[in-house]
């Protein structure tokens, strides 16, 4: 009954292992995407305002 004891101790410890191994493969994953993300230049910006049709509202209509 020992060996029992220890056979699941271990095969516990395992799954211990493996579900860290999981979460580490996982911040990895997302760290790639980030680096790759940033390695990127910005790219340029010009504001169409195509959803703003009337740009002379004063503070009152605004809100």
């Amino acid at each position: 009954m020992n060996s029992e004891n220890a056979i699941d101790r271990v095969r516990r410890e395992l799954l211990g292992v493996i579900d860290h191994a999981r979460a580490d493969l996982d911040r990895i994953e997302i760290l790639t995407a980030a680096l790759s993300a940033f390695s990127k230049p910005v790219p340029d910006y010009e504001p169409a305002f195509q959803h703003m049709h009337n740009l002379a509202l004063s503070q009152h209509e605004i809100s």
